[in-house]
């Protein structure tokens, strides 16, 4: 059962992060035409610098989770990596989910808030007049949130089966 609970959120979130990991190259599209069109039609296009910034929110806020799930998110190793893979569970059930569960509730509260706000009154991009969608990039702070919480769980599951069954079972 534990072993079929990590396997699908493993799946879920190495899934989003693989789709997420394109926008980097979505990204660098959208600078090169822009710079393509300063520079050889000597015109600027007035979205390139908002989408290129959202998709850059989006990458952090999807990519976050999936370099959680990976182990790649910031730790700090010194004391932690000397610990008996009962005592790392024990630790990062108790005192790291304490720790983490204030950051998420204040990403999550806020984040939902400011999103919704924007929803509500249309909030649209004002940099040029092309008017794009805000909400859409600030909904990425509670999305990415609530995908983040989900990697803290799969990485809890992953803590205790290494405890209980040893490492990777």
């Amino acid at each position: 059962m534990l072993r079929t609970v990590i396997d699908a959120l493993e799946r879920v979130i190495a899934g989003i992060g693989r789709v997420v990991a394109l926008f980097v190259l979505a990204i660098i599209a959208i600078m090169l035409y822009e710079m393509f069109s300063r520079a050889i039609l000597g015109w600027s296009v007035r979205w390139a610098s908002d989408v290129s910034t959202w998709l850059l929110v989006s990458f952090i806020f999807l990519g976050g989770p999936w370099a959680l799930a990976r182990g790649k998110f910031v730790r700090v190793d010194a004391i932690h990596e000397r610990f008996s893979p009962l005592t790392k569970a024990i630790v990062d059930t108790v005192v790291s989910t304490t720790l983490f569960a204030l950051f998420i509730w204040v990403l999550l509260s806020f984040g939902y808030e400011f999103a919704l706000k924007s929803f509500a009154m249309g909030e649209r991009s004002a940099t040029g007049d092309w008017g794009g969608p805000v909400w859409l990039a600030k909904a990425m702070v509670p999305v990415g949130s609530a995908l983040l919480m989900l990697a803290w769980v799969l990485n809890i599951l992953r803590s205790w089966r290494d405890a209980l069954h040893g490492r990777g079972a």
